[in-house]
């Protein structure tokens, strides 16, 4: 953690809701770090696992989706305590029940939230 900063990594390869999202997230006191697929996910835990407290995570993404990008992480010793947060626009009670078998913290559909109502929902998963 840089300057007692907790660090969020997103994962989401729609431009204009990454930017929208991290400057959310910069606002409330947060580092962020992205990426745009499952891949570069990966990569960032692999460089910063120890300094991530956070990983809001996009479903459909090219080279990897979240949901490997999700298996990946459980199944690794170092990073599976990392809460992962998926942020996506499917809306069906069979992918969020998949998530959460998974292993993920929440599961936030972004059309029916406001980038202000994620930053709460991580406020109160990483208290």
């Amino acid at each position: 953690m840089k300057d007692g900063k907790k660090t969020i990594l997103i994962v989401e390869d729609e431009e204009d809701l990454l930017e929208m999202y991290t400057l959310a997230l910069m606002q409330s006191g947060y580092e962020v770090l992205s990426a745009d697929n499952g891949v570069e996910a990966m990569a960032w835990l692999e460089d910063r696992y120890a300094d991530i407290d956070a990983i809001l995570m996009d479903i459909i993404m090219p080279k990897m989706d979240g949901f490997e990008t999700l298996k990946k992480i459980k199944a690794d010793e170092r990073f599976k305590k990392i809460s992962c947060i998926f942020f996506t626009n499917l809306d069906g009670e069979e992918d969020k029940r998949q998530a959460f078998e998974m292993g993920a913290s929440d599961y936030f559909i972004k059309s029916q939230h406001t980038p202000s109502e994620l930053v709460e929902k991580i406020n109160q998963i990483l208290g």
